[in-house]
């Protein structure tokens, strides 16, 4: 999904997902092992995979990879690690969910790591999804860039945010034909004093049981290892 006032970037590998068949004459072939459990309301499965393109893109051209690498600890919390990379993009995602909603607690690319406090609300509880709900926050993005000298290494930025559904509608895309939430996103940087730095506006649609169809970043979905993808 995210993510919001930093474009932040994820680094997909395969894993079990994808290997190389042995040949039969005309070099290794892909042998791609689909994912055979039911797929949550938000989907957080280890080893959930999606593809994307931007619009108008030929279907042979380089993809965006964003896979579910699955549980793993942050600051003593159970997460679910996310991995996006592909046309430039290579982020790293760690979110918690519960029956309040989806959370962004961390957001990593090369050379940047950024903790949410108090954690991002992506996405409300499974039921309170639909036409006109609308959901947000403040937090503070504490940045630290490993890399830099001391006295850079570390900064912080504080954010209003909120997310408005502002329309439910039938979507065809290239993996399949889809009802989605179109979801808009604001936040708003503002300096100690209240005064704004900066506005970022997005859209994202958003299906259950499957995902994002488009991101925020103007990408659609083109195929996913889901077990019959389009039978949420």
């Amino acid at each position: 999904m995210r993510q919001q006032y930093l474009a932040l970037s994820i680094l997909l590998f395969f894993g079990p997902l994808a290997a190389c068949a042995p040949a039969t004459g005309d070099g290794p072939r892909v042998e791609v092992e689909q994912l055979n459990e039911p797929v949550s309301f938000y989907p957080q499965e280890t080893g959930a995979t999606w593809q994307y393109l931007p619009d108008s893109a030929r279907l042979d051209e380089r993809r965006v990879y964003q896979r579910v690498d699955g549980p793993t600890v942050l600051d003593g919390e159970v997460v679910t690690g996310w991995h996006l990379i592909g046309r430039g993009i290579d982020e790293q995602h760690f979110r918690s969910y519960g029956q309040d909603g989806v959370f962004l607690l961390r957001t990593i690319k090369p050379g940047t790591i950024i903790d949410f406090r108090p954690a991002v609300q992506e996405f409300p509880a499974a039921g309170s999804l639909r036409l006109g709900a609308s959901w947000g926050g403040e937090t503070t993005a504490s940045v630290v860039y490993p890399d830099a000298r001391p006295e850079h290494r570390e900064a912080s930025l504080d954010i209003r945010y909120r997310y408005t559904v502002v329309d439910e509608r039938n979507a065809r895309v290239p993996a399949g034909e889809f009802t989605v939430f179109v979801i808009d996103f604001e936040s708003v940087t503002v300096d100690e004093l209240g005064r704004e730095l900066e506005r970022l506006s997005q859209t994202v649609w958003f299906s259950p049981h499957i995902g994002e169809v488009r991101t925020e970043n103007g990408y659609f979905l083109i195929e996913t290892n889901f077990f019959q993808l389009q039978e949420p």
